[in-house]
């Protein structure tokens, strides 16, 4: 249990983002938001390989998310698809967020705490996201651009599980923070690892908050 004597700016509260604060997965929205159906369609045989393997197990989600990103994303340039994610988080996609839990964001932010989003999805749009509701910081998953233009690789290990919490210490390590008290919030077994990191975890069950026990 926290104490009375901590201060507000020395806690922080770590928010995963999909399934958490959203209702679904924004990652495929985002795709399609990106390039279209006709293109999506278009590169469909390519995918649906890849999401088989995955779905077997012979490929982990690091390794399917960027061979689609490489597939999708591949050859267009930043400017473009920084364009497209700006306009996705701050507009479409509000209606994915949960109001319940974007309500416990809110009442971190109230009483002064450091809000953060670590999240395996994509940092070019969740960044916005973030910018728009004043949260502190964001963690995530980039995309690897090389002269403006994307490989489609990933420029950052996949955000997920353990990885979460170690790119969660260099951010601290970083921005030269130090907290005495932590809050976490996901859904997911991506978020585990964070969950059992902070002080006080919270499984978000839709939108029922179940205490985690490390």
């Amino acid at each position: 249990m926290i104490s009375n004597n901590i201060k507000a700016e020395d806690i922080a509260a770590y928010f995963d983002f999909d399934g958490t604060l959203s209702s679904k997965d924004t990652l495929f929205s985002f795709l399609v938001y990106c390039i279209g159906w006709g293109e999506f369609i278009l590169n469909l045989p390519k995918i649906l390989p890849n999401l088989i393997l995955y779905l077997l197990g012979i490929i982990n989600n690091e390794t399917v998310k960027e061979r689609i990103l490489i597939i999708l994303f591949k050859g267009k340039s930043f400017t473009a698809l920084d364009k497209k994610a700006k306009s996705f988080a701050y507009g479409y996609i509000s209606k994915f967020i949960k109001p319940e839990v974007f309500a416990k964001l809110e009442y971190h932010k109230e009483h002064g705490h450091k809000v953060i989003l670590i999240s395996a999805n994509l940092a070019i749009y969740l960044k916005y996201w973030a910018a728009r509701h004043k949260i502190d910081g964001v963690i995530a998953t980039e995309i690897e651009f090389i002269d403006n233009i994307a490989t489609g690789a990933l420029a950052t290990p996949n955000c997920y599980a353990k990885e979460k919490v170690k790119r969660l210490e260099q951010y601290l390590k970083q921005e030269g923070l130090k907290f005495s008290y932590s809050y976490g919030y996901g859904n997911s077994r991506g978020d585990f690892e964070l969950l059992d990191y902070v002080n006080e975890g919270y499984l978000v069950n839709g939108i029922e908050f179940q205490e985690w026990k490390k």
